[in-house]
């Protein structure tokens, strides 16, 4: 039994160090994230371009990955020729001027918002009995209506996802920070 208490000791003192080697590599995320967070919301016009920009990049290369995956596929040939297409047709239009890569954006976005939030009220008006259910359906509800606003209002939409973004990883550096120096506080003891 005296054996397995060093051991434990020894864990414990190599998680420790472990801290200590990385409350380092933490501040800089924390730091990095911070300042994200500060770019998107000092310069949220600058913020989307980059991002509708990505977006373009990504249906490209998304497009020429699944025509060449065509070639090997046993099924689904057609569509994935199809898909691949489209994909780089998107991102042709994308790259040909911010306002339609961004209006593409918004409408994924809101697609994805209004699938989810249908599966969200679905799964709450199945869901009788069980907890949390009000929260599915309430959930469901504001995504439905998160993605008609931005159905209607792409570009003001988009502009507010990235300054609430910004603001959301402004808190998350700050607390990454914290907890860095937390960490470092902790080998020292």
């Amino acid at each position: 039994s005296c054996m397995s208490t060093t051991e434990e000791f020894v864990d414990e003192g190599d998680v420790l160090a472990a801290l200590g080697r990385a409350w380092g590599l933490v501040l800089f995320l924390g730091i990095m994230t911070l300042l994200l967070g500060v770019a998107f919301v000092a310069w949220p016009h600058a913020t989307l371009a980059v991002v509708a920009y990505l977006f373009g990049f990504y249906l490209l290369v998304s497009g020429i990955f699944n025509i060449v995956r065509a070639f090997s596929a046993e099924h689904d040939r057609a569509l994935l020729i199809i898909t691949g297409a489209l994909s780089i047709i998107l991102a042709i239009w994308c790259f040909k001027s911010l306002a339609n890569s961004a209006q593409l954006l918004a409408l994924f976005i809101g697609f994805a918002w209004m699938f989810r939030g249908l599966i969200e009220l679905t799964v709450g008006f199945k869901a009788k009995g069980v907890d949390g259910r009000g929260w599915l359906i309430t959930g469901g509800i504001l995504m439905i209506i998160g993605a008609l606003v931005i159905f209607f209002y792409p570009q003001e939409s988009l502009s507010t996802i990235i300054w609430i973004t910004g603001i959301m990883l402004i808190i998350l550096g700050i607390s990454e920070i914290v907890g860095a120096f937390q960490m470092k506080g902790l080998t020292k003891s």
